[in-house]
């Protein structure tokens, strides 16, 4: 048994930073959900402009822009919270036996 504080440091750095990755990625989320809007508003008003030969190619075209990204960005939403919960477990780990150690040196 040794001690664990140097790791327990390193523990709390990690899920702060991935904390703020959380953040920033929900706050993408929020502004995909903007960007989804206006390319629906976008694709309606395709169809006042575009000739009957096109548009079912061009509104189609604007509605796939964006068609992947939400997906993806909830699985990054998923990986962190993941991540986070590893990293609390390492830290409640960690903490565990550094108690042991430095009572350990007490006696």
């Amino acid at each position: 048994m040794a001690c664990c504080c140097t790791k327990i440091s390193k523990c709390k750095n990690d899920i702060s930073k991935v904390s703020n990755a959380k953040i920033a990625l929900q706050t993408l989320k929020s502004n995909n959900g903007t960007l989804d809007a206006k390319l629906s508003e976008l694709s309606g008003k395709m169809q006042e402009m575009a000739s009957p030969d096109n548009i079912g190619s061009c509104v189609s075209s604007i509605r796939n822009l964006n068609k992947d990204s939400s997906s993806t960005i909830d699985a990054m939403i998923s990986q962190c919270t993941s991540k986070i919960s590893s990293l609390q477990s390492d830290q409640s780990r960690y903490e565990k036996e550094d108690k042991e150690y430095h009572e350990g040196l007490k006696k």
